[in-house]
C-alpha cells in the first residue's frame, strides 16, 4: 500500500508543479532565443555589416536579458527538484513506525504520535481515545480494508458468519473481579536434606 501511496503523491506533485514545468521550458527557449541572436550580432559584427559601437549596445543589452534569464531558470531549477528522496525516506519511515518508535527517546515517541493522531489523544482513565487519525498512515497500516472483496470463498453476507469470535483488536488486560490470596502452609525442607512425602 506504502507504493500505491508513494505513486498517488508522485503524479499529484507532477500535477501541481505542471505549470512550473512549463514556465521552466518557456525561460530555456528564451535564454536559447537570446543567446543565439547575440552570437548572430557578433557574426553581422565580424563581417562588417554593423558597427562595433552598434554591436556594444546590443551585447549590453542582451547580457542583461540573459542574466536575468540565468537567475530566473536557477530559481525555477531549485523549486522543481524532484521529492523522490524525501517521498523514499518518509515512506520507509512511515511503514517501519512500531521500530522508530521502540529506538525513540521520549521526545521522539511524542512526535511519532502527534504526527499519527493530529489532533488531542484523550486518556478517560481506561482507554485512549482520538476524533481521528493521519490519512496517510491510515492508508498504509489498513491495507485488506480498502478491499471489500469475499474471502475465502464467502458468497454469502458477512452478516450470516458466526458472531462469536472476537474481532482483532489490542487492550490492556483488566481483572473483572477481586480474588484474594490465601496463605498456604507448604513443607519446605532444609537445604540438602530430602523429605519424604507419604
Amino acid at each position: 500500500m506504502a507504493e500505491v501511496y508513494k505513486v498517488v503523491l508522485q503524479e499529484e506533485f507532477k500535477a501541481q508543479t505542471k505549470a512550473q514545468r512549463e514556465d521552466l521550458r518557456q525561460v530555456k527557449e528564451a535564454l536559447e532565443k537570446a543567446n543565439t541572436e547575440l552570437a548572430n550580432a557578433r557574426k553581422l559584427l565580424l563581417s562588417n555589416e554593423i558597427e562595433p559601437s552598434e554591436y556594444r549596445s546590443i551585447k549590453s543589452e542582451y547580457e542583461k536579458k540573459i542574466t536575468g534569464l540565468e537567475s530566473k531558470l536557477i530559481e525555477l531549477s531549485q523549486e522543481g527538484k524532484s521529492i523522490e528522496p524525501l517521498l523514499n525516506k518518509a515512506l520507509t519511515n512511515l511503514t517501519c513506525l512500531d521500530k522508530l518508535y521502540e529506538k525513540s527517546d521520549n521526545k521522539g515517541k511524542r512526535e511519532i504520535i502527534g504526527s499519527i493522531f493530529p489532533e488531542k489523544l484523550v486518556f478517560d482513565g481506561f482507554q485512549y481515545r482520538t476524533a481521528r487519525m493521519n490519512e496517510a498512515v491510515q492508508l498504509i497500516y489498513s491495507m485488506d480494508k480498502g478491499f471489500s472483496q469475499n474471502e475465502n470463498g464467502q458468497t454469502e453476507p458477512i452478516f450470516d458468519l458466526s458472531t462469536l469470535v472476537p474481532g482483532t483488536r489490542f487492550e490492556l488486560a483488566r481483572s473483572l473481579e477481586h480474588h484474594h490470596l490465601k496463605v498456604a502452609c507448604l513443607p519446605i525442607s532444609t537445604p540438602g536434606l530430602l523429605m519424604k512425602i507419604n
